[in-house]
């Protein structure tokens, strides 16, 4: 048996217990690597140490989740939502025929600032991703790390208008690692990024500003404090900082999902696409995420 199955009593049945069949199956660092934390790894089978990835639902984290409050000029709230959905399952026809495709996934993010300050309280602008990609992972669960490559295309708007329009399509390629210290769950992880442009006729010139590239780092364990951060530089120089510290809540505060106090800080060029080419000072934000 794989995957989840629910009991219930027959004389009883609001009485209800779900249970993931292949839990038994994974190691220690597997488990904490799982969706079931409101983390973003994978869960894998031991028994398989490559190969696509496999997770337990189609449909997991992506990037993360949150939404905070702060900034100058004028107070804001930024908050993004993201999810990933794998399109072939594992049992299902092409699955069983063609194990390769259980790697195939689309994706969506959708990052927000939202203006607080103004009277009519507008949106400042959004960023829509779609994004469809292939999911390969190499793991070494017995040396306490794991690599995962993706890489697709992927599309990005804030879905104005004229002179407001911004959009520019790219092809990627991502690596993720983590390596494990002793204790078996603090953990370092690095996340380069590199991409072209296919299509960028919105904003000539972005490239300068946002560049071919980005590099993510994290240090912490997750079921503790956890510091990540995102640092970009574009071809003239540009360069954007994202720091994100963040400690989970002991109770959850929505039913069935974990929760984090979260504090961002963000500097430099295109906190926004529509501003992609504009400098903002250090925002500080705080509130809370679902995923980090």
């Amino acid at each position: 048996m794989l995957g989840f199955a629910t009991l219930s009593l027959v004389d009883a049945a609001s009485a209800r217990i779900v249970l993931d069949a292949g839990a038994a199956s994974r190691t220690p660092l597997q488990t904490a690597q799982s969706g079931t934390v409101a983390s973003r790894g994978d869960v894998i089978p031991a028994a398989a140490a490559s190969g696509p990835a496999v997770e337990a639902s189609a449909l997991g984290f992506h990037e993360p989740m949150y939404f905070l409050v702060g900034g100058e000029d004028p107070v804001s709230a930024r908050f993004q939502f993201s999810f990933r959905y794998r399109l072939f399952d594992d049992h299902g026809v092409v699955g069983e025929h063609f194990p390769v495709a259980r790697g195939l996934y689309f994706g969506f993010t959708q990052t927000s600032l939202w203006d607080l300050q103004s009277d009519s309280k507008p949106f400042r602008d959004s960023s829509f991703r779609p994004s469809l990609f292939y999911r390969w992972r190499l793991s070494d669960p017995e040396r306490g790390g794991f690599v995962a490559l993706s890489g697709g295309y992927e599309h990005e708007s804030n879905g104005k208008d004229d002179e407001s329009s911004r959009s520019i399509d790219t092809l990627f390629l991502k690596a993720e690692g983590r390596y494990y210290l002793e204790d078996g769950v603090t953990y370092f992880g690095i996340e380069p990024k590199v991409w072209s442009y296919l299509d960028r006729a919105d904003n000539p010139d972005i490239a300068r500003y946002r560049g071919y590239a980005e590099l993510g780092l994290r240090f912490g364990r997750e079921d503790g404090v956890m510091l990540t951060s995102l640092l970009r530089r574009g071809t003239a120089g540009k360069m954007r900082r994202q720091f994100d510290l963040s400690y989970p809540l002991r109770r959850s505060v929505f039913s069935g999902v974990g929760a984090f106090a979260h504090l961002q800080y963000l500097s430099g060029y295109g906190e926004t696409l529509l501003d992609y080419n504009e400098k903002s000072d250090g925002q500080w934000r705080i509130g809370f995420s679902l995923v980090r």
